[in-house]
């Protein structure tokens, strides 16, 4: 009897250590959702992986599965229709109509609740900056310089208030898992220390999350391509496919500009001039410049080499956004430009229009 009695206390207690794991469960009721299958997937480091999938029938769907920490999510609907979404281990549900996913309402997830609250709070400036995009475009379309340069000023403006606002976001919640996802949208053109500044504050547990582990990986880059580090070296293959090395250009001159730039970009075809002013006017003293193409058009790329004048060294690997170099280096925007001395020291950064020219000016002098 005594063993029997021992016997029942230790399932009890094996009963309370095989508790099930928390998980969630995603209802979706989606009007107007064709039947067909729906999944659940996320995007860490450009690569996407699907946690779950579901037949969604008259629009009603359930999806389930275990998360860490509260993470960003997307549920894909079908072609071009997907709902991002911060998931816990809660029952979280989404309703909504099919034409109008930017309106759907969640119920169940707190950090859900938090980001609707501040995209509610910037509502009104994002409605205005719509707005004035809006008239840009009209602007643009009948070549009215003068109305473009005054709403550029505008938008800027609105711009930085609501970059301001977001910051201001990010450093006063550090415990929150909407920080890391607001700092992954505003972090271009941020450097290392920036980001490492608002990645240090962050709590143990929002620094599990998939957002701020990729905020740390992007600091590890950043820092090997900062002021003062030798440039990683790479190569790529030019236009007629000849293979260029980095270190093997700029060995060859005083001073070297890393170009980084797309034929599809405006403004870095608009930046191409001032690159081409200062090239012919400091060529011959030293200064050389390699152009990293970020297109997967070979013709389209060498059409806007030849139209811009682009007479310098030119490569790309024609993977767009997937350029190994564009990983390498950590550019998540473009133009983007380094500049690196004969010894491939990064001395600069980001150097356009005048502040090219005044730095080329100051160290060929």
């Amino acid at each position: 009897m005594r063993n029997l009695f021992y016997l029942f206390v230790i399932a009890i207690a094996f009963g309370a250590c095989s508790k099930p794991a928390p998980q969630f469960t995603l209802n979706g009721n989606i009007e107007g959702l064709a039947d067909g299958t729906v999944y659940l997937k996320q995007r860490i480091a450009g690569e996407t992986t699907t946690l779950d999938s579901a037949k969604s029938v008259g629009g009603i769907f359930v999806l389930k599965g275990a998360v860490d920490v509260p993470d960003v999510f997307f549920i894909v609907l079908g072609e071009r229709k997907q709902i991002f979404v911060l998931l816990e281990n809660k029952v979280i549900q989404v309703t909504g109509k099919v034409d109008d996913l930017k309106n759907l309402t969640f119920t169940g997830s707190a950090s859900q609740d938090e980001m609707k609250a501040l995209n509610d709070k910037g509502a009104v400036l994002n409605e205005k900056i719509k707005e004035l995009y809006g008239k840009y475009s009209e602007a643009k379309k009948v070549a009215n310089l003068t109305e473009q340069a005054g709403l550029e000023k505008q938008l800027d403006s609105l711009d930085n208030l609501q970059t301001a606002m977001q910051k201001d976001f990010v450093a006063g919640n550090p415990n929150s898992f909407v920080a890391p996802v607001i700092l992954q949208q505003i972090q271009y053109g941020m450097e290392a220390d920036e980001i490492q500044g608002y990645l240090s504050k962050f709590s143990a547990d929002v620094m599990k999350s998939s957002s701020a582990k990729s905020l740390a990986d992007r600091v590890v880059v950043l820092q090997s391509v900062a002021v003062g580090k030798i440039a990683p070296d790479f190569t790529q293959n030019d236009s007629i496919d000849t293979p260029i090395k980095l270190s093997e250009v700029y060995a060859k001159h005083e001073y070297t500009l890393i170009d980084f730039w797309a034929s599809w970009c405006g403004p870095c075809r608009g930046e191409n001039p001032n690159v081409v002013a200062v090239w012919k006017d400091y060529n011959a003293k030293g200064f050389h410049v390699m152009g990293v193409s970020y297109d997967t058009d070979k013709a389209k790329w060498l059409k806007a080499v030849a139209t811009d004048q682009l007479t310098w060294t030119q490569v790309s690997d024609l993977k767009g956004w997937s350029n190994a170099t564009a990983k390498m280096y950590g550019i998540n925007s473009i133009p983007a430009n380094l500049l690196v001395d004969k010894t491939g020291k990064i001395i600069g950064k980001n150097l356009r229009a005048e502040k090219l020219r005044e730095r080329i000016a100051e160290l060929l002098k």
